[in-house]
């Protein structure tokens, strides 16, 4: 079958691949080939293309919690963690995979990591930040006895040491 020329033949080289009236870009071939020989060393071959974001982590069902998305779906590190914390996990929190292996959720295998960053650089914020990091976190910290008797937590700290 004879196709027609188009406007442009007079102008370019055409792709060396049978049936393909496409003109050149790179060694001969038109772009879609070319891109296919690049990627899969055949100009023939069907792009595999993209099926969408899978997740490999282990999703269970466990609905109510507050972590579930809307189907009742969560994660089982997040559950995990969030079953070992007594509470849900808060939005800036992540549960980290110390071997890498996002099969293996048993909790000796995970971290809690928190995304939360000061938004300053004054001694000051940091001071505040940590003491909230400590309230969050560890709270028995704040409540140990310093100071002659006296206790910290975050209005005295803050209070008295910057005056």
């Amino acid at each position: 079958m004879q196709t027609k020329q188009k406007p442009w033949n007079f102008m370019f080289n055409f792709c060396q691949i049978k049936d393909c009236n496409k003109p050149h870009c790179s060694k001969g071939m038109c772009q879609m080939h070319y891109r296919r020989v690049k990627l899969y060393k055949n100009p023939d071959a069907n792009e595999r293309g993209h099926k969408g974001k899978r997740s490999s982590y282990k999703m269970v069902m466990f609905k109510g919690h507050p972590n579930a998305n809307v189907k009742g779906m969560i994660s089982e590190h997040r559950l995990v963690m969030s079953l070992h914390l007594g509470r849900p996990l808060l939005s800036n929190e992540n549960v980290h995979h110390i071997n890498g292996d996002r099969k293996d959720n048993c909790l000796e295998n995970l971290e809690l990591w928190s995304e939360v960053q000061p938004s300053g650089q004054r001694v000051e914020d940091k001071v505040k930040y940590a003491l909230e990091i400590l309230k969050q976190y560890a709270p028995k910290y704040l409540r140990e006895e310093h100071n002659n008797g006296r206790r910290f937590n975050i209005y005295t700290i803050s209070n008295n040491y910057f005056r």
